[in-house]
Order: structure tokens, then C-alpha cells, then sequence
């Protein structure tokens, strides 16, 4: 016997299992977003966190091959915080940043700005 169900059918049956559903509950959605943002905000606060102690590695570093790994690191480390900032700031989350900033002092001061 032949199936009842329609192609449209199908297909939304398919999509309501699929975390990107148009037919997805407000607050699953929400949920998962919370989830989302929540782990960003721990690989910045990481990533930041990096910005502060690689120097004091580069600085105490025993051999020159050290201090190449170290400073390659910091520069990857800096842009891996310029794609989180731009991801915050696409997902309408760019507070996230100025809370950062405000909790850890990490404001360049204006003589940095100029450069």
C-alpha cells in the first residue's frame, strides 16, 4: 500500500528533527543559543587570558626556538580574538566584549591607540 504523506510532509518531518527547524520550539532555541554564546564567551576569556601570560613565556623563554613557537602563537591568538569579536558583534552580542574589557582592564591605553 502506498504512502499517504505528502513530499511537503516528509520533508517537514525530516527538518522538525534537525536543530536548524524553522518548526523548532522558541525556547529550545533559545536554549541552544544560551549554550552557544556561553561557550564563545569562555574561549575569549581563554584566548584573552593568552594575550596576558605568552608575553611573560616569550620573556622567560630558555632558547630563541622557544620564543619563535611563543610569538607565532600570539600572533594566531590575536586573530583568533578578532574572529570571536566579529562572531559577538554578528550575533548582536558585542557587550560581551566592553564587560570583558571593563572586568579585566584590558582598555589599551590612548598611547597604544595612536600607533
Amino acid at each position: 500500500m502506498k504512502s499517504t504523506a505528502t513530499k511537503a510532509d516528509k520533508k517537514r518531518t525530516t527538518k522538525e528533527g534537525k536543530g536548524n527547524s524553522t518548526f523548532a520550539r522558541p525556547e529550545i532555541k533559545e536554549g541552544c543559543r544560551n549554550i552557544f554564546v556561553d561557550e564563545l564567551k569562555e574561549i575569549y576569556f581563554a584566548e584573552k587570558a593568552l594575550m596576558i601570560s605568552i608575553p611573560i613565556m616569550i620573556k622567560k623563554a630558555a632558547t630563541k626556538e622557544l620564543v619563535d613557537a611563543l610569538t607565532i602563537h600570539y600572533d594566531f591568538t590575536k586573530e583568533h580574538i578578532k574572529r570571536l569579536e566579529a562572531i559577538f558583534c554578528s550575533i548582536g552580542e558585542s557587550e560581551i566584549i566592553t564587560k570583558y574589557e571593563a572586568m579585566y582592564g584590558s582598555i589599551k591605553p590612548l598611547e597604544d591607540e595612536e600607533e
